[in-house]
């Protein structure tokens, strides 16, 4: 089965918002063995949506249109449709009252506009919204399936994981994603290339992000001989790569840090310079955190470091605020001040101005602080001021993944 993606939107083409639905749509289809041919993005007029529409139909079996479900003006979707498939709108009076015992029961009157979710065209199907109150849509011609989603990627996600894929044809291909940080794509691939080339019956990707690089391994078939090809592939590769590994089925780094520490029965305090809470919000974001995460310590200024986590003005003094010694001496700090057993720590220069030749922009030291180990880690990373936060929360998690793992 072959797809189109149809995002619509004046915002995606204004480069406002990013089109994140797309990209998870191509991975939901995939794992069903439904291949993504073609993805299009519109703004938000009718007459640019039935030509997309009109193009695609017959061109592919499916067909899945994002955006322009909503109650506002600019919200011509569902309209587009009406034209292209030539029917008019019904006004469903039971998933009207739906919607107002919805909006009452969180102690809100509903507003009037809303009353344009409850018109249904009379030549589609409805999918239901377990996440909003947008409908998902589905008409049909004589080749293509269209399905209408919600612009809203958690209202889509809902609809096409509750109603889509249980719907199409055929098991789920296995998969396995394999996490990596601390190496470049170029490097990751040359040190698997004899590797990839051997392998039989899986697809491999490598998706590549500020924080590491993700392998992507796809059976070709489903059922048991998928899984075992897949499962064979991921061990060769991890064999290969060791501890640059640090989840083998798609975990994220700071689940993989919070596993670590509930297994020793330990806790965590992140002190944070150039990364503002980035590598705290990881962690907390991660159910069960409360079990392992102590707290954070966002420190910016020199005052702060002195008054919050005990750091020497004499340090500050000598080496200057992004330096070894002051990320050793806050990491320690952090870990006192909040009790914990383990202790972390960043400060850099994440731009764009601030930096020297002696400490460019893109520098950050990454310190950890235990009882059984003490150890500081400089790193140039990317000179770009949010990829640069994002690499170093990562790095400094990853720090701590490496000495738990070296002590059992």
């Amino acid at each position: 089965m072959k797809a189109a993606i149809l995002t619509v939107g004046d915002e995606l083409l204004d480069g406002y918002v990013t089109d994140s639905n797309s990209a998870w749509l191509a991975r939901a289809l995939a794992s069903r063995g439904v291949s993504v041919a073609a993805k299009a993005s519109v703004g938000d007029v009718k007459e640019h949506i039935v030509e997309a529409l009109a193009r695609w139909d017959g061109q592919f079996d499916l067909v899945l249109v994002t955006g322009g479900l909503g109650p506002t003006h600019d919200d011509v979707t569902k309209l587009a449709c009406c034209a292209y498939f030539d029917c008019g709108l019904r006004f469903d009076e039971a998933y009207w009252a739906e919607l107002v015992s919805r909006f009452e029961a969180r102690g809100y009157d509903i507003p009037d506009n809303n009353r344009s979710q409850a018109e249904i065209p009379t030549a589609c199907e409805t999918l239901p919204n377990p996440a909003g109150t947008a409908l998902g849509l589905k008409f049909r011609s004589a080749a293509t399936t269209f399905i209408l989603l919600p612009g809203v990627p958690r209202e889509m996600e809902a609809i096409v994981t509750g109603s889509l894929l249980p719907s199409l044809e055929g098991p789920e291909l296995p998969l396995r994603t394999l996490r990596t940080t601390g190496l470049f794509e170029s490097a990751l691939a040359q040190q698997l290339g004899p590797a990839l080339e051997a392998l039989e019956g899986v697809q491999v990707g490598l998706l590549t992000d500020v924080t590491g690089v993700d392998i992507r391994i796809r059976a070709g078939a489903t059922g048991a001989a998928g899984s075992a090809a897949v499962d064979r592939a991921a061990d060769d590769l991890a064999r290969i790569l060791g501890d640059k590994i640090y989840s083998t089925h798609g975990d994220s780094l700071a689940r993989r840090v919070g596993q670590l520490l509930a297994q020793r029965g330990e806790s965590l305090a992140i002190a944070e310079s150039c990364t503002g809470g980035l590598a705290a919000a990881a962690s907390t974001a991660e159910a069960g955190s409360s079990a392992w995460f102590q707290g954070a310590v966002v420190a910016y200024s020199d005052r702060s470091k002195i008054d919050l986590l005990g750091v020497r003005a004499e340090t500050l003094a000598a080496h200057g605020a992004v330096s070894a010694e002051v990320a050793l001496e806050m990491a320690a700090g952090v870990r006192a001040a909040l009790h914990a057993d383990w202790g972390l720590a960043t400060t850099g220069i994440s731009g764009p101005g601030g930096g020297s030749q002696a400490k460019p922009v893109g520098l950050v030291y990454l310190a950890v602080a235990g009882s059984g180990a003490t150890k500081v880690r400089e790193a140039h990373l990317i000179a770009e001021r949010e990829p640069h936060r994002r690499a170093a929360a990562q790095s400094v998690l990853d720090l701590l993944r490496l000495e738990l793992q070296r002590h059992g």
